[in-house]
């Protein structure tokens, strides 16, 4: 009985996030507006309600072999710029950059509540029937931008 009353207690609250995720991504977009090379990517959300701004972050991976998150490896309580970045009270965001030695084919920034787990690396961007695995498997928004190997949006 205690393990259907915390099952049912932990479905709820994903429910309830789930709900709060819905609405809150409702009609938000993504936008990569600047990259320079070994310097930062800049750009911005829109449509994110402005009182939850806070509670998202924007997580970066390029596409090589596998997804890698970029610019750095995450590693546990890093604080913003270094493998995810913060959103300010207009919906903008910056990171560093960093041009690797192995070009990279595509990019993606993704929106993600703060409590989304970064992985360092994933053998897939969508999750496998929508549901297993993935980058996008909890996402607000995302938006991916095609290589060169260095990623100019200028």
């Amino acid at each position: 009985m205690k393990y259907l009353v915390l099952m049912s207690v932990f479905l709820g609250s994903l429910s309830a996030f789930s709900q709060d995720l819905a609405y809150d991504c409702k009609n938000t977009q993504i936008f990569v507006d600047k990259i320079v090379k070994n310097e930062a990517i800049t750009g911005r959300v829109k449509g994110l309600p402005t009182n939850v701004m806070n509670n998202y972050k924007v997580v970066f991976y390029v596409k090589t072999n596998r997804w890698y998150v970029h610019p750095y490896k995450y590693q546990q309580n890093q604080e913003p710029g270094l493998s995810f970045a913060k959103l300010n009270a207009n919906g903008e965001y910056s990171i560093k950059t960093l041009r690797r030695d192995v070009p990279s084919k595509k990019m993606v920034a993704i929106l993600v509540p703060n409590n989304y787990v970064i992985k360092s690396e994933s053998v897939r961007l969508h999750p496998l029937f929508g549901k297993f695995g993935g980058l996008l498997k909890n996402y607000c928004s995302y938006t991916t931008v095609q290589g060169n190997g260095d990623f100019f949006v200028e």
